[in-house]
Order: structure tokens, then sequence, then C-alpha cells
């Protein structure tokens, strides 16, 4: 199963590069949540599709570029951790590279919650996992 979340989790890179949207809808759980880390404004939960457009849409407001490239998947058995590095511009043009892990959650072969990590050692701890 880890390698079929793996191959939903690159679909929705691929599509999110191409469009700088989520992804197609029904890659995710219709109640799907995703978690933030909450660095800038405190951490927020999004429910739903349109959590997920709504949560876009705050990230739209702080970056007017947002390129992420998966370093790597570690995979366990309903759960993929995705070590990625966000190439990102401001609206003012600063440009800056940021390494954040996210932890994605699976139900049926689709999305079910996603959780914003600083880190790969705390998005590891928050789905029991080790390296």
């Amino acid at each position: 199963m880890s390698q079929e979340n793996v191959e939903v989790l690159q679909a929705i890179t691929a599509h999110f590069n191409e469009t700088g949207n989520w992804g197609p809808a029904e890659l995710y759980d219709p109640e799907v949540t995703f978690a933030t880390r909450g660095d800038v404004g405190g951490p927020q939960t999004y429910t739903g599709h349109q959590g997920l457009v709504d949560a876009m849409a705050s990230f739209r407001e702080a970056w007017a570029e947002i390129n992420p490239h998966i370093l790597r998947f570690i995979e366990g058995e309903d759960v993929v951790i995705a070590d990625i590095r966000f190439e990102l511009r401001s609206h003012a043009g600063v440009q800056l590279q940021v390494e954040e892990a996210w932890a994605y959650w699976f139900q049926d072969g689709r999305v079910k919650h996603v959780e914003q990590h600083g880190t790969v050692t705390s998005a590891l701890e928050a789905a029991g996992l080790s390296e």
C-alpha cells in the first residue's frame, strides 16, 4: 500500500508544479484535514476540499511563487513523510529556500490528513515512525 501512497503524492506534486494548486480532488478524502505548523499566525487546521483551497489562498498571500521539490519519501503503512525543499519568492521579490517535512496519512488510497512540520524528525515522531 505504501508505494501506491507515494504514487498519489507524486501525482499531487506534479499537479502542483504544473498548476500551483493542490491537485485533483479525487486524490483527497472529502473530509481531508490540513494542519499547519503555525510559524506565522499560529497553527491552523483546514478541513475538506474547500479547506485546501483556503489554505492555498493563505499561502499565496504570503508567497508569489511556491516551488516544492521532493527530496525523499519515508514510507509507513498508512503514512508517508515527504522531505521537501521549497523555493519561495515573496511578493517583494525576495527569494529563499526552506526545507520542511510534511506527513500524509492515507485512507482507502486517498489523503486523509496532512501535517506540516519544520523537520523530518518532527514529522517522523508525529507519524510514529523512525528513519
